[in-house]
């Protein structure tokens, strides 16, 4: 049961192993890495995101609204003044949505089944927009190492 810092840590820690185990075999581009590593990090936190105290959560509430609210404001098609009004309007909508939210604490986000679909989505993407396939198994390494501090083995 770790907390934020304690989940990056053994995130970099089961990078750093994974990585000695296929030194031989894994040769990555200075990009890659650094994509590699930021997508780590993302994935050592990503379960938490169900955690309402939990500092990914609070990002992605903030983001979300703020998605929505610059969305709103570029995207329709009225005068300014009115968009500002629509834009405000979403930013409240979403953030009032997430915090009304009844989310439980290690529910879904802390397992197999999560783990599988996030890493499948992000490999499918990282090999779209990158051609490297090692970002998105970066994030499903950070989700698993999340897994096992928490020691947290569901299938849901």
């Amino acid at each position: 049961m770790g907390d934020f810092h304690e989940h990056i840590l053994f995130g970099f820690l089961t990078a750093s192993v994974v990585s000695f185990l296929l030194r031989g075999y894994l040769f990555l581009q200075p990009l890659e890495l650094t994509l590699s590593v930021i997508m780590l990090v993302v994935g050592s936190i990503l379960p938490d995101i169900d955690h309402k105290n939990s500092y990914v959560h609070r990002a992605a509430k903030a983001l979300a609204s703020i998605g929505a609210a610059v969305l709103s404001l570029v995207l329709l098609p009225f005068p300014i003044h009115v968009n500002f009004v629509f834009s405000a309007a979403a930013f409240l909508l979403v953030y009032t949505s997430i915090s009304s939210m009844r989310i439980t604490h290690r529910g879904f986000t802390h397992s197999f089944s999560f783990c599988s679909t996030v890493t499948s989505l992000t490999v499918i993407a990282s090999v779209y927009l990158y051609a490297s396939p090692v970002p998105g198994l970066a994030v499903g390494l950070g989700i698993f190492s999340h897994l096992l501090l928490d020691r947290e083995f569901k299938v849901k």
